[in-house]
């Protein structure tokens, strides 16, 4: 023992006393233990599934919304579980009163989203591709890319065997105009029949699938329309937003179609003027073609546009996504800087009832 230290604070092994912080420590241990157990006994309890729903033994009349005497004659069906024209299409055949008009008509490529928004364009491949703006170029080359050019986007309905498109805007002058376009559709084994529904259902168009292609992410997969746009750091005003289409199947469809676009009454397109098919057309731009996402990368492939000089490029970028906000930064087709900003578009109850359709405009024709 050192001097000065007395026996009485050492035990007898030779070792000091446990002081009062060790033992509130330990008392906490034990607290935290019995804490740990309660929820382990909390968490590790069977999770009980929600009761199922008790419905009625007879349910021949269940949610009628009308009765015949005691007969029940109207009653919602509710929406079936997959609905069969959502991806893209290509029309191979149109008969128009029996006649077969493709061609000289071009095939035209449908797109119906499953969140109820659809597009379509019809443009002929292989037109000359004349590098020049639309003011500069003579009235043949702008013939030659304009003629025979055609579609549009909207939301659709699905009303038993009936499809209805709701058009909302077209590429030719006069943007189609707000109008629905009734169908009658069917399957011919693999083959989708659009067919008109008066007495000799014409036109009929027939379609076939094209193959989905691999997404690495379904992150942007829905509809979207474009908010804000800058090009090499410049903003730029646009006339109408644009519509971008993400399907689950690795295709897209883009449209920009802006409204006022007026054809010239009572003229031959053939002979229109270079400033003729400016009012018509300037400013109108889409796409189609395949994507893909992968981590934060997104790339269009330009199958086919309305300016041939970008088909067979890509728009790739990186974006960024907030909630229903994409922010996309990257080269676009035409090999511009861009920053584009976009909402994605509620989705539209193909399955709701509408109003009695009016009458379409005579184009498009399938």
């Amino acid at each position: 023992m050192r001097p000065g230290q007395s026996g009485r604070n050492r035990s007898h092994h030779g070792e000091d006393p446990p002081s009062l912080d060790s033992g509130v420590k330990r008392k906490e241990i034990v607290n935290l233990i019995a804490v740990y157990i309660v929820l382990c006994a909390i968490l590790c309890l069977p999770v009980m599934a929600q009761a199922p729903a008790a419905l009625p033994h007879d349910m021949s009349n269940y949610g009628c919304i009308h009765y015949d005497g005691k007969i029940c004659d109207q009653a919602p069906a509710p929406p079936p579980d997959y609905n069969p024209l959502v991806g893209a299409w290509v029309r191979f055949s149109l008969l128009r009163n029996g006649f077969t008009v493709q061609p000289p008509d071009a095939p035209l490529y449908v797109k119906f989203n499953g969140d109820g928004y659809w597009s379509m364009m019809e443009f002929p491949a292989d037109r000359p591709k004349v590098n020049k703006p639309l003011e500069q170029q003579t009235p043949q080359e702008l013939f030659t890319r304009f003629d025979n050019l055609d579609g549009g986007w909207g939301n659709y309905t699905q009303d038993g065997q009936l499809n209805l498109r709701h058009h909302k805007a077209g590429l030719g002058p006069g943007g189609g105009g707000e109008s629905t376009q009734v169908r009658a559709w069917s399957f011919e084994g693999n083959i989708l029949l659009l067919a008109g529904t008066g007495s000799i259902r014409s036109p009929q168009a027939r379609f076939r699938k094209l193959p989905n292609q691999p997404l690495g992410s379904r992150a942007l997969v829905g509809s979207w329309e474009r908010t804000a746009l800058s090009v090499n750091g410049a903003p730029v005003s646009e006339p109408a937003p644009q519509h971008l289409l993400l399907g689950e199947d690795g295709w897209f469809h883009q449209t920009l179609l802006p409204p006022g676009r007026t054809a010239v009454p009572g003229k031959p397109r053939e002979q229109w003027t270079t400033q003729d098919y400016v009012g018509a057309y300037k400013g109108m731009s889409a796409a189609r073609g395949t994507y893909n996402v992968s981590g934060s990368s997104f790339i269009r492939k330009h199958i086919a546009d309305t300016d041939p000089n970008l088909e067979g490029r890509d728009e790739s970028g990186q974006y960024t996504l907030q909630g229903d906000t994409m922010t996309v930064q990257g080269t676009d087709a035409a090999g511009q800087k861009f920053e584009a900003k976009y909402r994605r578009l509620k989705p539209f109850d193909v399955y709701a009832p509408v109003a009695p359709a009016r009458a379409a405009a005579p184009k498009p024709t399938q």
